[in-house]
């Protein structure tokens, strides 16, 4: 187990501590290429919002196939799919078509739906720093999927579940194997992202 105390007083790890130091480079690497879209204009934007659908959108879906909301009971609530294709529809883009998806699709197991959801919370931590830096900017870009949550503690009331999860605290390794697949669809999605 993670979060137990350790034999000397201290406190272990907990999960998410643990989750985030095993995909603190995965992590750098989705934000980096991220960060060149944004600040490419609005055409940077539009990209930006067509790489996050082309992870996000079967991510969700496969989910909701995998039986997320026996997992997570709120996880109407924090789906971002409709959001991300409302502002892609007001861009008169459309929502990527994703074919052959590694890893997709995902097991039933807790622990490694838990790693999923893990990224896809955090991704909305992001998010929020995004939508800040757009409105300084004064961006009037569409941003349902970036404000998605906004004012709710959808981030605190994950974790408080995470760390609860008995199968996610008995099987650590499973739900950072759930965390770098749902990373890993990030990277191949902006990767090739079209021009």
């Amino acid at each position: 187990m993670v979060s137990k105390p350790s034999g000397g007083g201290s406190e272990a790890l907990s999960l998410r501590h643990h989750l985030r130091s095993a995909t603190a480079a995965l992590h750098e690497r989705v934000d980096a290429y991220f960060a060149q879209f944004l600040q490419q204009g609005d055409k940077g934007y539009e990209r930006f919002l067509l790489s996050s659908a082309s992870a996000i959108l079967p991510l969700e879906d496969a989910l909701d196939k995998a039986g997320v909301s026996a997992v997570l009971p709120d996880w109407d609530e924090r789906s971002r799919s409709a959001a991300l294709k409302s502002d892609l529809a007001e861009l008169s883009l459309a929502p990527p078509v994703v074919d052959g998806v590694a890893g997709l699709p995902l097991p039933s197991d807790e622990a490694y739906l838990f790693g999923v959801l893990y990224v896809l919370e955090g991704s909305r931590l992001g998010a929020r720093v995004i939508s800040r830096e757009l409105e300084q900017g004064q961006r009037a870009v569409p941003k349902r999927y970036l404000s998605h949550g906004e004012g709710k503690p959808l981030w605190q009331s994950f974790v408080k579940q995470l760390e609860a999860s008995e199968a996610s605290r008995s099987n650590p390794e499973m739900v950072i194997a759930g965390a770098h697949a749902a990373f890993g669809m990030f990277l191949p999605a902006v990767a090739e992202a079209p021009a």
